[in-house]
């Protein structure tokens, strides 16, 4: 699946992999370091305010809508509802 993203969303989901790290078992944690490894690779050569398509497999899509759910619901428990609404907006993407 190829998601198209600009440099911002690429680092809030970076923010978001982080976060969840360490959540889930050592599979899933080697799965979430790995992709954010090579999303911060792609977030460092796009250019500030410019989209670029990425491709992911069906794995790491997986696994980002599972950390992408479990950090939106926790920041509604926080009611920081700014954070949830860039969240959807990342989690729409991912669910096309």
């Amino acid at each position: 699946m190829k998601v198209k993203l600009d440099d911002y969303e690429v680092r809030v989901l970076i923010n978001g992999l982080v976060q969840q790290h360490r959540s889930y078992d050592a599979e899933t944690n080697g799965q979430i370091d790995a992709l954010a490894l090579r999303l911060c690779d792609i977030a460092d050569a796009i250019k500030t305010g410019r989209k670029k398509k990425i491709s992911f497999e069906p794995v790491e899509i997986r696994v980002i809508r599972h950390c992408l759910m479990e950090w939106r619901n926790r920041e509604i428990r926080a009611e920081r509802y700014g954070a949830v609404d860039a969240i959807n907006e990342l989690l729409i993407r991912f669910t096309r």
